[in-house]
């Protein structure tokens, strides 16, 4: 074979490999796609479906009441144990998304946010852009029977959600019949979020919440506030017995919404309640049992509040670290938002000592409203038993550039 002949064949031979490499190229992009928005599926031609991309934020720090700073959340108080979402459209109020995976993803309160992908009406997702209605989205987090008494799913309607209750009836869920002490495990703390009148941006199959060009997020709110009590005696005094702790009466409301009003966004402030339902009239007592002596420390004074130039987030972390290393004893309760200036009293025996009371109270209204922290201190000094109300803290949003804050 002439050095030619070698050179044509090698020719037809790249000719005929470079045919087949576009042959098997052509093959699976016909095999893949058939356009944007279309797959193939076992050989049949399939819509491609729509997916709105949603941002969702979980609360990682708890704000403060004082408005002078946010504290930290403690072990599982902002993890996600079940999540649902709707998105309906503004105007004719139609459900055109709804997601409930059945584990939640990231929302673990371990990473701040979680991008979604919903699968979105076909039909509302065709309409082009400039004649798009806007949308509703709703989200609840740990809301559950079993939680919450509640339950919700595909069928729910916006309405329904709109006037859904976290309310005393035959159960009492974050209510003093039965005072949520801890974070239910496996359940965790209620949480909402919720975005009105929201524009929806892209072309089908890729849609997104938009803000201002970028993809809008919706911020979970705890729907309850935490009251904590702290106590404390100096070294070597007597025995500070805590035979009963209760707030007065009508301080709690009966209900509350689970989301916030569409006039009224969250701003750390507000609450809303169904204040026609009224508000608790019972006092049940708050401790389980009797403290029959509680921590003791060198120096009580060192944990009031007021007592020492702090942060609110450092001030938390003092009495969360002084508890942990026994320096202090304090106790939880996860109870229902209250737009009522919280009252009530502890009775408690020095010694020997006839039983005595206390009282407490906060400095203003509004302290209490959802995603807050308020911390009543007594500690026993030379003597003396004192009562420090410390209003520092609610469970401050991850991100504060955004208006749909954690709860």
């Amino acid at each position: 074979m002439t050095h030619t002949d070698r050179h044509i064949n090698r020719n037809r031979c790249n000719s005929l490999i470079v045919g087949l490499l576009l042959l098997v190229v052509w093959g699976c992009l016909s095999a893949c796609s058939s356009g944007d928005d279309e797959t193939i599926n076992e050989g049949k031609l399939e819509k491609e479906t729509t997916k709105l991309y949603i941002y969702v934020y979980t609360p990682q720090t708890a704000s403060s009441r004082a408005y002078d700073g946010d504290v930290n959340p403690i072990t599982r108080e902002s993890s996600i144990y079940s999540l649902q979402i709707w998105v309906f459209t503004h105007d004719s109020h139609q459900l055109i998304g709804y997601y409930s995976p059945a584990e939640a993803p990231g929302l673990s309160g371990e990473e701040p946010y979680e991008l979604i992908l919903l699968t979105i009406d076909e039909d509302y997702a065709q309409v082009p852009e400039v004649s798009r209605e806007n949308v509703d989205v709703y989200v609840l987090a740990n809301v559950t029977a079993t939680n919450c008494n509640l339950t919700f799913n595909e069928t729910t309607t916006q309405a329904e959600l709109e006037e859904a209750l976290l309310a005393k009836t035959t159960a009492d869920p974050f209510g003093l019949s039965s005072p949520v002490t801890t974070v239910p495990l496996n359940k965790g703390l209620p949480m909402s979020g919720v975005m009105r009148n929201q524009p929806v941006k892209g072309i089908a199959p890729v849609l997104r919440l938009d803000n201002e060009g970028e993809i809008a997020t919706v911020q979970l709110i705890r729907m309850v506030s935490k009251l904590r009590f702290a106590f404390a005696k100096q070294t070597g005094s007597e025995t500070l017995r805590i035979n009963s702790i209760k707030l007065n009466s009508s301080m709690i409301p009966m209900a509350e919404y689970l989301f916030m009003a569409t006039d009224a966004p969250y701003d750390r402030h507000t609450c809303h309640i169904k204040t026609a339902s009224g508000y608790d009239a019972t006092t049940p007592e708050l401790l389980s049992m009797p403290l029959e002596d509680v921590a003791s420390n060198d120096n009580p004074v060192y944990y009031a509040w007021g007592n020492n130039e702090l942060m609110p987030v450092e001030y938390e972390a003092r009495i969360e670290t002084a508890a942990s290393e026994g320096y202090v004893t304090q106790r939880y309760y996860y109870l229902r938002e209250s737009d009522k200036l919280l009252q009530g009293e502890i009775k408690y025996q020095i010694g020997d000592g006839e039983e005595q009371t206390a009282t407490f109270q906060m400095v203003d209204a509004g302290g209490f409203s959802r995603n807050h922290v308020w911390t009543v201190y007594v500690y026993m000094a030379w003597a003396q038993l004192q009562v420090v109300s410390a209003d520092i803290a609610p469970w401050r949003p991850f991100n504060e550039e955004y208006d749909f804050y954690n709860w």
